[in-house]
């Protein structure tokens, strides 16, 4: 799937929980507005309730309230239907859906002042439910859906001040509190609200478009670079700095025996072929034991266990993955996956220092340290001992070995070093 792919899926994704969202906060609200009428019928004064027009005009809006609140509830069950499918959300659905709302409570006002003569309604907080409908049209993320709960509102309000202006007469009995030039001006109101909801619904999905892209853009290059460098290394890089510090670590050298004969007479896809089916599994190995691979060579690879993230057992980990791999490689040299093949390996502990080395402009980041040095310098011996794996006394006596038996070669002069290293030889 390309990026962009993933890009309009996840999009899409996050529309569907915005609408869900909304439809789930109208159903709460005019819960809570149904709680707070019953509630009120209890504590209001009678007066005020027959100046809305009594008992049958309020049980009647709370049911009309009630109605909408199951068609909400109608709603999130679509949603989560569509969403559950993996279907989206259309902008049909979402300009049926603000026509229906918007409306229905214009009709319930157009009932109550046509029907009911109650024109108190035209006064009556209830057309301020109107600025609701426009605020929560931002969580439809589309400017259009905003500009149309606006253009809906006005309209339908202003069609209702009209009517009751000039078609159906205002009763004298009833003195409105706005000329019916002061009613249309709410109207203008609603459309200057629903312009600054439309700016404010198309700049959150501007920026929610952009917080994706740049998930998705991370995502990307930490899978790229999760190729090339270990997991390990990449949080260390991007958490710590890739900061010098000093750990007590163990370091595992391989080497592939007669890897330069080998690859003489044959061509580099036969090469490439060859490492892809040695190094796969022997990585996957050295992965498995929350080992690090800081390096590949040619014919190599240089893995630590403990650095960059400590860890106390690297001991007995880089041990238990130098046995797993000697196993491995007999297993693929004897199904006929590679050619007969040996390896060489040297394991030793001590301390490292991990961290960035370069300048500015690039920067590697290392482990160093005598560690690395004794470890490459061990594994040399194989040759010299006839062996496949080579410990030191520092990782002898850290491992559990088990019925693993050792033998050691005594202490041994190490190129470029002063002092002599004990090391063992694994059988």
């Amino acid at each position: 799937m390309k990026l962009s792919d993933k890009l309009y899926d996840e999009f899409e994704n996050e529309l569907a929980k915005s609408e869900l969202q909304r439809a789930m906060l109208l159903v709460g609200v005019f819960t809570v507005g149904i709680l707070v009428m019953t509630l009120n019928y209890f504590i209001l004064d009678d007066s005020v309730i027959r100046f809305y027009g009594g008992d049958s005009a309020y049980f009647f809006g709370m049911g009309w309230v009630l109605i909408f609140v199951l068609y909400e509830v109608l709603m999130v069950w679509l949603i989560k239907k569509f969403t559950s499918r993996g279907k989206k959300i259309s902008t049909r659905f979402k300009v049926v859906q603000t026509t229906i709302e918007i409306t229905y409570m214009g009709l319930l006002i157009l009932y109550l002042v046509d029907i009911k003569n109650i024109y108190q309604f035209i006064d009556s907080p209830i057309q301020f439910i109107y600025f609701f409908f426009i605020i929560l049209s931002i969580l439809h993320l589309d400017y259009r859906l905003s500009l149309l709960a606006g253009a809906l509102a006005a309209f339908q309000f202003g069609g209702i001040i009209y009517y009751a202006y000039n078609l159906a007469g205002i009763p004298i009995r009833y003195m409105p509190s706005l000329p019916e030039n002061g009613f249309y001006l709410r109207c203008v109101m609603y459309l200057f609200a629903a312009a600054m909801a439309a700016f404010v619904a198309e700049e959150v999905k501007r920026r929610l478009r952009s917080s994706l892209e740049f998930k998705f853009q991370k995502s990307e290059i930490e899978i790229h670079l999760g190729q090339q460098v270990s997991r390990e290394i990449l949080a260390t890089l991007t958490q710590e700095g890739g900061k010098p510090k000093r750990l007590h670590a163990t370091v595992l050298a391989l080497d592939i025996r007669g890897f330069t004969k080998f690859a003489e007479g044959r061509s580099p896809d036969e090469i490439l072929d060859f490492q892809n089916k040695f190094f796969g599994p022997v990585l996957e190995i050295i992965n498995q034991h929350r080992g690090v691979v800081n390096q590949i060579l040619g014919d190599g690879v240089m893995a630590t266990f403990g650095a960059p993230s400590p860890n106390p057992l690297h001991a007995d980990m880089a041990f238990q993955a130098s046995l797993a791999i000697i196993k491995k490689v007999k297993e693929l040299s004897t199904s006929g996956v590679i050619p007969e093949t040996k390896v060489g390996m040297g394991i030793h502990s001590g301390e490292v220092i991990t961290g960035n080395i370069g300048n500015e402009s690039r920067k590697q980041y290392s482990i160093s340290g005598k560690a690395v040095i004794i470890a490459f310098r061990v594994e040399q011996l194989n040759k010299d001992f006839g062996s496949q794996l080579l410990i030191t006394e520092e990782v002898r006596r850290s491992v559990v070995l088990g019925n693993i038996s050792t033998q050691s070669m005594g202490p041994v002069s190490l190129k470029g070093l002063e002092n002599q290293v004990e090391v063992h030889k694994v059988s």
